[in-house]
């Protein structure tokens, strides 16, 4: 496996001249290396300056905008790269270390690779091209592989971004590094995460590397899925674990290259079926049923809590999967284009309702597009809701003229409203106001809840 010359990005190479010619040695480490040995295009620009004290080296990437991100050692960014320090034995840096030295202190054989832009030469003391040749994933050296125990995530992480093997060594250390992860900081889990499901190209190694690393004692609500069976008729492929990372793989043939969909619907894919582990039965006929799994979300709510915290992702997530087996159902039960409308305002996207049910659909062993979800596609477009639902016809201020109260009474007729407009049966505004006045008006309590 050869490197041809490197090619890095302008402002990269007019850094890298910059700091050289401040007496510095510049090498480009990591994922560079690797995604260009790979014949993939660089993702990660990551530089380790030789040579230079942190003074020198801020004050030479000063001109290119740089700012600092690392707290304990120095990490700067600059022209779309991070500059550091050759980490130390002890916490600090150590810019005359060898850097073979420096090396040793990577986490995997594969990364551990660097790129002489200088003279053109390609560094590999620990069988970094070997290793790539052979798809294997291979910690560089068991003693410092601990100093980090993301790196057990991390392994789990890099085995579907590179579709490689773990080395059974490097997973046995994984396994009894795994229960120290749970002191890394919550922000670097949640980026690894974002990393496995972003940018995976073999998800089912990923879901089974946690597994396979000890990383799964981390996640307790997805280490619940293990074992729970399935009606074979439903699922030939096997229990809910296997069923996962069958729909993870088919969500990632649907991304779209767009980072915060692709995030929700990844998250939607990798949660929807966690309340099958905690409603699955057999019914009088012995067969396995998870009656309401889609409506058991503590335990993803648990998970996006600690990991993913916020309301934004919560919001979009959840409501896909309570409805990720609706379009289904309501193809089953041969509903009436209300109905598709209605569901249309339980979720916040329909498009990802679909990609999701596709994914869980495909999961299962299915080909194309399903009929059910077909239906639904064409009902919403017809309906004009598949991509953005439209500007309500009616406004608070429109049904409290009505006497209907502000407060909850108020938000359900206005939903009620959405639902009518929505459904296409009624030409304006004018005409749902006369279905709801005639409601209002006929309801014998006076909270409103006839509407």
């Amino acid at each position: 496996m050869a490197l041809a010359a490197l090619k890095l990005p302008a402002a990269l190479a007019a850094v890298l001249q910059a700091v050289e010619r401040a007496g510095g040695r510049t090498l480009v480490v990591g994922g560079a290396v690797r995604d260009a040995l790979l014949g993939r295009p660089p993702e990660d620009w990551d530089v380790e300056v030789y040579g230079l004290s942190e003074t020198r080296l801020a004050e030479c990437l000063a001109p290119f905008g740089v700012h600092r991100v690392g707290a304990r050692l120095a990490v700067f960014v600059a022209a779309g790269a991070e500059f550091a320090l050759p980490q130390g034995s002890g916490q600090g840096v150590d810019p005359h270390l060898p850097w073979a030295e420096a090396a040793r202190r990577r986490d995997f054989t594969v990364n551990a690779m660097a790129w002489d832009a200088r003279t053109e030469t390609l560094l590999d003391a620990w069988g970094g091209q070997e290793d790539l040749r052979a798809g294997r994933l291979r910690m560089v050296d068991a003693r410092s592989f601990a100093d980090d125990p993301l790196r057990v995530l991390r392994a789990a992480r890099f085995a579907g971004q590179l579709g490689f093997a773990i080395h059974p060594l490097t997973a046995s250390r994984c396994r009894r590094l795994g229960p120290q992860l749970g002191q890394v900081a919550g922000e670097r889990v949640r980026k690894e995460w974002e990393a496995i499901l972003l940018r995976g190209v073999d998800l089912p190694r990923s879901w089974d590397a946690l597994q396979e690393t000890g990383a799964i004692v981390l996640f307790p609500e997805l280490r619940a899925l293990q074992g729970v069976p399935q009606r074979p008729d439903a699922h030939p492929e096997g229990d809910v674990w296997i069923h996962t990372g069958r729909v993870l793989a088919a969500a990632g043939r649907l991304r779209r290259d767009q980072r915060e969909r692709d995030l929700v619907l990844m998250l939607a894919a990798l949660l929807h079926d966690l309340g099958k582990a905690v409603v699955t039965r057999r019914d009088a006929q012995g067969r396995w049923r998870a009656l309401g799994h889609e409506q058991s979300l503590v335990p993803a709510q648990s998970f996006l809590d600690r990991w993913f915290p916020g309301p934004t992702l919560t919001r979009q997530v959840l409501p896909l999967l309570r409805w990720h087996g609706a379009p289904h159902a309501l193809a089953r039960d041969d509903a009436g284009t209300a109905a598709y409308g209605r569901l249309a305002l339980r979720v916040p996207d329909r498009s990802l309702l679909l990609d999701l049910a596709l994914a869980d659909a495909q999961g299962a062993g299915a080909e194309g597009m399903p009929p059910a979800l077909q239906k639904a596609r064409e009902i919403w477009s017809a309906l004009g809701v598949l991509d953005a639902l439209p500007a309500p016809w009616l406004r608070g201020g429109d049904l409290m003229a009505l006497g209907i109260p502000p407060g909850p009474v108020l938000g359900k007729a206005l939903q009620l409203a959405l639902e009518l407009q929505i459904s296409g049966a009624y030409a304006d505004g004018d005409a749902i106001l006369a279905v709801l006045q005639r409601r209002w008006a006929g309801s014998s309590r006076p909270d409103g809840h006839a509407c």
